[in-house]
């Protein structure tokens, strides 16, 4: 089966090979090809081929906060009247302990999602962005975070 995905046609066994590189991004090509029905350099042809059309984007390392001291995460709805959406991102990139943020629809205009390791560290993060707006925050009890995406 082809899809046809930005400007590259993808075939079933690129499809196959994302599915691996989801479920961990450090598996070797080799393994790719045993589990996809490839040779090792064509599965590393095609793995170079889609990170040039932009399939995929990087690779990275998923820390455990807990283990690292950073214990409380929230996620923090913010509107602004004061500031325009790229005085809005300046602000967020800006902050350290902002991990994610999210343009967004509805009644407020981001979502930023904040990891810290004290009650008081996130009450200045809130107290900040309530400078330039309003905000709503809810702390997070557990996540999902890995969860793969079927593609094919």
């Amino acid at each position: 089966m082809k899809k046809t995905l930005k400007s590259k046609e993808i075939d079933s066994l690129d499809c196959k090979i994302l599915t691996e590189l989801q479920k961990n991004a450090r598996i070797s090509n080799v393994e790719i090809g045993r589990r996809v029905g490839l040779s090792a350099p064509a599965v590393g042809e095609r793995i170079t081929k889609l990170e040039k059309e932009g399939y995929v984007e990087g690779y990275r390392t998923i820390l455990n906060m807990e283990k690292l001291g950073f214990t409380i995460q929230a996620l923090i709805s913010f509107k602004s009247e004061k500031l325009n959406h790229d005085e809005m991102l300046k602000l967020v990139k800006n902050i350290p302990e902002v991990s994610e943020w999210y343009a967004i629809t509805g009644s407020f205009c981001m979502i930023v999602k904040v990891i810290v390791p004290t009650a008081r560290q996130l009450e200045s993060v809130i107290t900040k962005l309530g400078q330039y707006g309003d905000t709503s925050t809810s702390l997070v009890l557990s996540n999902s975070s890995s969860k793969i995406i079927k593609i094919d």
